[in-house]
């Protein structure tokens, strides 16, 4: 086989591309602060005082973003030195333990190498998706190139632009396809037990593949694929000792897509310029369409992918999409369109099966809105390296 259908080379290329965007972005936007990445904000609760040291790089009038918390989740994996104070729901926050406790082990406990480390689990799962991204194209016709795609699922986007763990599901979600579809059983449920501790989301696929086994009455699998959530939920019970009940107290609602239609008729009011606030208004709607695009195509399909394990997994979703109605998933598209991107790749990823361009669509409506919050880096980057 050529190297140039070799999805593993564009996959290496996906994750230079993304450690060179990040590179530049720190270089030329943020004085060389890789801490900048975590987007950490003056408006919220301090840092833990052990971290002072490494002066972090603080949004100013600004609450900041996740990644802030992850940062402080990876120093305190185990809650041991008390840095649950500075999160806002430590019970919440640290059930998404798989990618900080990752780095965690990666700088070998050790506080001084921990950023960096964490940095390099992102640039893991960055490669790690794409790869299976590519193969998974690949056995369903198309070039591994496809592979470079994955760098334009939104959960991407926004965990290289502000190291989120959402890149994990994304890469575990194509890796669960990949496997799933080779019929690999053991390897997908290490692929479910892993999910399952990247952010609670990710314990739909194990109990949609458990569905999906017991509809097709194989009984053993099923189980086997419920067991894959077992770590998950022994470290809910860890946590829940160590924690006080925490979280959004609006993240369900019983009226379905009740919080996709709120969100249908209540425009974000930005506090930018005409021009700026137009485009991201229109663009947050077209990043609202990709999602309704999603499920639309799933319903259109559902005779086909109710048959196809991932198919189990992407009508999960759906019924995600359906019963979460908190203001805070859906106001900003980083937010809704990273917690969905699962959904976004399986009907991607689909459309190579189908031969339909309306499986692209949902991609290609949120990654628009995903870019212009990413557009004054790049402004910066290129009038730093034309020294303007």
């Amino acid at each position: 086989m050529s190297w140039t259908r070799r999805p593993v080379w564009f996959a290496l290329v996906a994750v230079i591309s993304a450690a060179t965007w990040q590179a530049l972005t720190v270089h030329y936007n943020y004085g060389g602060n890789w801490t900048a990445l975590f987007h950490a904000g003056s408006k919220y609760l301090a840092p833990p005082a052990e971290l002072r040291s490494e002066r972090i790089y603080q949004f100013s009038d600004s609450f900041g973003y996740d990644g802030q918390l992850y940062h402080y989740m990876a120093h305190d994996p185990f809650l041991r030195r008390g840095f649950q104070s500075s999160l806002d729901a430590p019970r919440f926050r640290y059930r998404r333990i798989l990618v900080p406790l990752s780095a965690w082990l990666l700088a070998g406990g050790q506080d001084r190498f921990v950023d960096r480390a964490y940095v390099v689990v992102v640039w893991f799962w960055v490669f790690a998706g794409a790869l299976w991204t590519g193969l998974a194209a690949c056995r369903r016709g198309a070039h591994p190139a496809w592979s470079l795609a994955f760098l334009l699922v939104p959960a991407v986007m926004v965990s290289l632009d502000r190291l989120t763990v959402d890149v994990a599901l994304a890469a575990l979600t194509a890796g669960l396809i990949y496997y799933a579809n080779r019929q690999n059983w053991f390897a997908a449920g290490a692929v479910c037990a892993l999910a399952c501790l990247v952010r609670e989301s990710g314990l739909l696929m194990p109990v949609a593949l458990a569905a999906w086994c017991v509809m097709d009455r194989r009984w053993l699998r099923a189980v086997g694929m419920a067991i894959s959530a077992l770590p998950a939920l022994a470290w809910y019970v860890y946590i829940g000792f160590h924690t006080i009940p925490s979280g959004p107290a609006d993240l369900l609602s019983p009226l379905p897509f009740a919080g996709l239609l709120t969100r249908l008729g209540h425009p974000v009011a930005y506090r930018f310029g005409f021009a700026i606030t137009a485009a991201a208004t229109v663009l947050d709607y077209a990043a609202v369409a990709g999602i309704v695009a999603a499920i639309a195509y799933c319903c259109a399909h559902w005779r086909r992918l109710i048959r196809q394990p991932e198919g189990a997994v992407a009508f999960f979703f759906v019924a995600l999409v359906a019963v979460v109605s908190s203001a805070a998933v859906w106001e900003h598209p980083y937010a809704f369109a990273r917690g969905y991107s699962p959904l976004l790749l399986i009907v991607g990823l689909d459309g190579f099966r189908s031969r339909s361009l309306a499986a692209a669509l949902p991609l290609a409506l949120t990654v628009p809105r995903v870019g212009l919050e990413m557009g004054p880096q790049l402004v910066g980057i290129v009038r730093g390296i034309l020294g303007l």
